[in-house]
Parts: C-alpha cells; structure tokens; sequence
C-alpha cells in the first residue's frame, strides 16, 4: 500500500526524513507533481475521459505554477508510470494509470477517515530490516511508506505499530526487492522505561499537536465561509485543494495512536472535523472551476 506521499517521492520529489509535524511542503518542481497528484485524487473519475493537457495546465496555473513548469511535471510523471498520455490529432490527454489510481484510492481511505477506528486490542505490529548502507534511495523510500503505515522508529531499522499493518508492509518490503526483514505481530511486548522515552520521542506527539492547533486556526476562518457558501468558484479550488495537501501532510506525520497513548485534548478530531466539513461544503464551488478549466478544448 504506497501512499500519496510516496507516489511524489518515487517521482523525485519525496522528503527523506520528516521534519516538524504537518511540515515539509515541497518547492519548484515536487510542488507541481504533488498539485497534480491532491487535484487527481479529488477530481478524476475512474472511466471518465482523460483530462487535456492545455486544462491541466490552466488548473497549475491557478496554483502560480508556471506553464513550462506544468508542462515538465506531466512529462515527468508520464515517464515514471503514474499518469498515462494519449493523443487524438493535436490534442494530448493526460489520465492516472492504473497503479496510480490505486494508490490514490487506497490514500483517500486514510485521509478522509471520519474518526478513530475500533479500540486496539494490545497488538503490535513490528518489522526489522536490514539494507546496504550505501543503498540510501532504498532507505528513503522505505522509511516513508513505513510512516505513511503508522510504523515509527523505536531503533534505526526496527519500527513499531500498534495496527495490523503485516500485510502492507510485506507488500511493501515486496515491491521494493527487501528480503532482508522480519515482520511480526504481537502481544507480549515490554517496553523497558528507555524504550518507551524513546518511542515517545519518536511520535512527537507535542509537536503534532501543536501542528494540529495551526491547522485550525489556518483554516478556521475559511471553515465558516464554508458553512455559510460564501467562497467563490476559483478560491474554492485553490484553498480546497491546499487544505487537503496540508492536512494529508498532518496524516503522513500522525502515527494515529490509540488514545491511551494520547495526551489530555489532543486536538485532532476537532481538525479532523473541520477539514472534512470544510472539504464537503467546497466540493460544488471547487468542482465547478476544476471543470471550467480542465475541460476546455483550447489545445496545446
């Protein structure tokens, strides 16, 4: 199960380690890819036609992203399979590819989960690796979709979840050619007083919240236009569509603990509330300027 996040990252433009919570925003290039990828998960429909690439690059326009600039992501996209290109005369479309389509779905389930999911049972999940040291690519890329599955470091190659992630993360070590791995799930784990500072380190938690109480205020002003319908067609595109990139930053950087694990009023169903509020009262407004764009049949 990639995520979003590592579709981005195995097109160049993925962060090696995380920084600050909620943080990390990419610049220049990366920033375009990762535009297309939040616009494509919110507005393409499976079976729908593909998209002209003159209106996708009249949408990156609206984000300041410049047409050469544009252009070059869905080149570089195209090359590395994660959008499919077809031509019909002079006109060039642009569509997700099948493993891309994918893997924005399976994203999805997790960035716009309503809530908390069932009370966890006491298992962990673990997984040790083993990798060249010199192999830092693979090291990158491994250590970020770990993350996007909620595992986080307890040592350098040994990380821990307390979700049934087994199956995922086999998957992942699958798709990445590691064989050098032990995954297990368990519920005999003692964390000795170093071990459990250390993994409280790891998860930041202070830091996330902290991250989370930006987003409110970031968005809450907007969050009450929202309500009332009072954002307008081509600003609903834009701040819709940096609402979801920011808040599936906070996803990527939350290792979604149980909340025996979480401090007193933690503040992220209340961020979580008001993106998912906020997401559904601009889909109309938003959707309608996406279309008016992407859909044009100005060509290139």
């Amino acid at each position: 199960m990639r995520s979003i996040d590592g579709l981005v990252s195995d097109a160049g433009g993925g962060a090696d380690e995380p920084g600050p919570p909620g943080r990390g925003r990419p610049l220049g290039r990366a920033r375009s890819q990762r535009l297309l990828v939040t616009l494509l998960g919110d507005f393409w429909q499976e079976g729908h036609d593909p998209i002209p690439s003159a209106g996708l690059v009249r949408v990156l326009e609206e984000f300041a992203i410049a047409p050469a600039n544009a252009r070059a992501a869905l080149s570089r996209m195209t090359q590395r399979g994660l959008l499919e290109r077809t031509r019909e005369g002079r006109r060039t479309s642009y569509e997700p590819t099948e493993r891309a389509w994918q893997v924005l779905q399976r994203g999805a389930r997790r960035i716009f989960a309503t809530g908390p999911g069932p009370a966890w049972d006491g298992t962990w999940t673990l997984i040790a690796f083993s990798l060249p040291i010199d192999d830092n690519d693979q090291r990158r890329l491994l250590r970020a979709r770990l993350r996007w599955l909620t595992f986080w470091p307890l040592y350098d190659a040994t990380w821990v979840t307390p979700h049934d992630r087994a199956e995922a993360v086999r998957e992942q070590l699958t798709e990445l050619g590691i064989t050098d791995a032990l995954v297990l799930r368990s519920t005999d784990v003692q964390l000795l007083p170093g071990g459990r500072t250390r993994l409280e380190d790891a998860w930041r938690l202070g830091e996330l919240a902290d991250a989370y109480e930006e987003y409110l205020q970031r968005y809450g002003e907007l969050a009450r236009r929202a309500r009332a319908g009072k954002v307008p067609p081509a600003e609903a595109l834009i701040q819709r569509t940096e609402m979801v990139d920011e808040w599936r930053l906070l996803v990527r950087d939350d290792p979604d603990l149980p909340t025996e694990f979480l401090p007193p009023d933690f503040p992220r169903e209340e961020a979580r509330a008001t993106f998912l509020e906020t997401y559904r009262a601009l889909a109309e407004p938003a959707g309608a300027r996406f279309d008016e764009l992407a859909r044009s049949r100005e060509r290139t």
